[in-house]
């Protein structure tokens, strides 16, 4: 194996990261091969001034967790081809700190979802095959917290037993956060289990995935493609009425993060947000609601 052959040592990784950690790594990787060609070096091994003058190349082009993730592919390559990676040398610490210190601005987040904007996109949808299926999407993104990858993985086989009043327990099988599989457990309550259910009674699905592509009125076998969830939004937004700039912040993660910032406008800790919507550490699910958490404490002094 030539150093240059990263792209096969990638493919080892195939069956042991996610599809979508992969493509991260070689769209990053990608990255800095496109910046070593155009300076007429060699990509591998990276000494510490070459990804120094990397970091500083793409500074003025990347978000902060883009600069830090594209450091990770470098170092995962370098692992696969058996170089020792020079990632964490000083210089190139120094060189990250030194660009993520001239950012200086707050992260990004999606638009979330709130059950107020929540009403409006359902209201747009159409009463025929595709809009059941968005409004069994909207509802079921909702009240489950699930990343868009999550959200079109569920399957009917994975509903559990209905209770007394409607509602319903979900298994997610794999997450982000979750690469081995155990799973978590998600509740539908019964009125976003009644839009499920419509769904799949004029659909005739009973079992596979829940939410499937629409080609007119024929159903294909396979789910809806995670980038598909960002699209529908924008479209209901769009149909609802919405301006554009709320229509352009809209992301395939604003159902998670609107659920998120409703329950913490209801009262509920962090260990049952992190709980309810699979997080493994606060700091992301924090500043998801740090504004409904700001609020009820401005509430509390004035009160």
């Amino acid at each position: 194996m030539t150093v240059h052959d990263w792209r096969a040592a990638l493919a080892r990784l195939d069956g042991a990261y996610s599809d979508n950690t992969i493509r991260t790594y070689r769209s990053d990787v990608q990255a800095y091969e496109a910046w070593c060609l155009g300076q007429g070096i060699d990509l591998f091994p990276a000494s510490p001034e070459m990804l120094a003058s990397f970091i500083a190349a793409r500074a003025p082009i990347d978000a902060a967790s883009t600069l830090r993730r594209r450091l990770y592919g470098i170092r995962k390559i370098h692992r696969l081809l058996k170089m020792p990676s020079l990632v964490d040398d000083e210089e190139v610490t120094i060189a990250l700190r030194r660009a993520l210190r001239q950012k200086r601005s707050r992260v990004k987040q999606a638009l979330g979802l709130k059950r107020d904007l929540l009403e409006r996109l359902m209201a747009a949808c159409d009463p025929d095959l595709l809009g059941l299926r968005d409004r069994a999407l909207l509802a079921l993104g909702y009240a489950t917290l699930c990343r868009r990858a999550e959200l079109v993985a569920i399957r009917v086989e994975d509903f559990g037993k209905v209770d007394a009043d409607g509602s319903v327990s979900v298994l997610i099988r794999r997450s982000k956060a979750d690469p081995f599989g155990f799973g978590r457990i998600a509740w539908v309550p019964p009125d976003a289990m009644r839009y499920v259910r419509e769904w799949l009674e004029a659909s005739g699905i009973k079992k596979g995935y829940v939410l499937r592509t629409l080609f007119g009125s024929r159903i294909i076998d396979d789910a809806i493609a995670p980038y598909s969830v960002s699209r529908r939004l924008k479209r209901l937004a769009e149909k609802a009425g919405l301006d554009a700039e709320t229509v352009s912040s809209l992301s395939g993660h604003s159902l998670r993060v609107g659920a998120a910032q409703d329950m913490a406008e209801e009262g509920f800790d962090l260990l049952a947000l992190m709980t309810a919507g699979g997080w493994k550490t606060a700091h992301v699910v924090a500043r998801y609601v740090e504004e409904a958490r700001v609020r009820r404490v401005g509430e509390r002094r004035r009160g």
